[in-house]
């Protein structure tokens, strides 16, 4: 009898992810829970903390803006000074399964010196985004 139970609550926990690949037309497969978001962290030519200013993230494949959303919508970019929230889970039809080049523009709040960096960052089909290349610290000089 346990093990009907075990496999009914099984069946159950995975239903969920189907019909959620059914509807965005990626196949089925079991995912967790676990809600991934991507940060770069800004250090200054010494590795200090730096504070990005106007920062932009595009994707370089739908020339779109990429903003970072939350459960309930926009999530604030900046968690610290030099902190910043790329995308989430909620941004991962935003990129492709194999990955899309994404162009990081930042501004050196206190030398007024602007970077860019490039980064690979999947999404589409997989349970979660990833950054597939790039740094995980972006030197602002």
């Amino acid at each position: 009898m346990r093990k009907y139970i075990f496999l009914l609550l099984l069946a159950t926990a995975f239903s969920g992810c189907k019909k959620h690949n059914q509807q965005t037309g990626c196949p089925s497969r079991p995912c967790t829970a676990n809600f991934a978001v991507l940060y770069v962290n800004f250090v200054d030519k010494d590795g200090l903390l730096a504070l990005g200013k106007n920062v932009t993230v595009i994707n370089l494949r739908t020339h779109e803006a990429i903003i970072s959303k939350g459960n309930g919508g926009p999530v604030v970019p900046s968690v610290g000074p030099n902190l910043y929230t790329i995308a989430t889970d909620n941004n991962k039809s935003e990129f492709s399964t194999e990955g899309d080049d994404v162009e990081l523009t930042a501004t050196n709040a206190k030398t007024g010196v602007t970077k860019t960096t490039l980064l690979k960052i999947s999404g589409g089909c997989n349970c979660h985004i990833a950054k597939v290349s790039g740094p995980d610290k972006i030197v602002l000089e």
